[in-house]
């Protein structure tokens, strides 16, 4: 970790994400391999939920986000349609309903866990990416009008948050999950 730079250093332990089911991941990040491999190296497709931990997380501090999951009924969350933050170069999925990820959201940074200091804190967007770092605005458009025609969303029941931790190599993993109520 010592030779990550300062911003992986901000997540050393962890954030927490929505994964969608297998199937799912795969499909997205075969597309994020072939239009974003820099990103799909360091972690798969995921819609993420919280800023990343302060602090490595105790155990009460994981059983206290587990009380505010269980909180939470499952739900369905549609991704689609494609949709851009240029000039920022992130393609991404839109995820409906987003006001239901954002009241989780701001149930878990309630707590004080999170570094919540960081840029799009306030006005973050619930997404599922596909590219996050084609410098070029050019590219980018082109890669999101051939996209725009060639893919589409989809659907799937969220039931459960994972708690990613990034590896020695930097590759986020899933550790542990908190389940939402059925």
């Amino acid at each position: 970790m010592n030779n990550w730079p300062e911003w992986q250093k901000t997540y050393r332990y962890g954030t927490l994400v929505i994964l969608p089911p297998k199937h799912i991941r795969e499909a997205i990040d075969k597309l994020r391999h072939q239009y974003d491999p820099a990103s799909q190296i360091i972690c798969g497709a995921h819609i993420t939920l919280t800023q990343p931990f302060l602090n490595q997380p105790s155990d009460n501090d994981l059983e206290q986000l587990e009380i505010i999951a269980s909180g939470y009924k499952s739900f369905s969350i549609q991704f689609g349609p494609l949709n851009n933050f240029l000039p920022y170069p992130c393609i991404y999925y839109e995820i409906h309903p987003a006001d239901k990820i954002l009241e989780i959201r701001h149930a878990m940074h309630g707590t004080g866990m999170f570094n919540l200091s960081l840029p799009h804190t306030e006005d973050f967007v619930p997404h599922l990416s596909i590219t996050d770092g084609h410098p070029d605005p050019t590219l980018t458009q082109e890669i999101f009008d051939e996209l725009s025609q060639t893919t589409s969303g989809g659907s799937f029941e969220c039931s459960e948050i994972s708690l990613i931790v990034p590896n020695q190599s930097f590759y986020f993993e899933s550790v542990r999950t908190l389940r939402l109520r059925f």
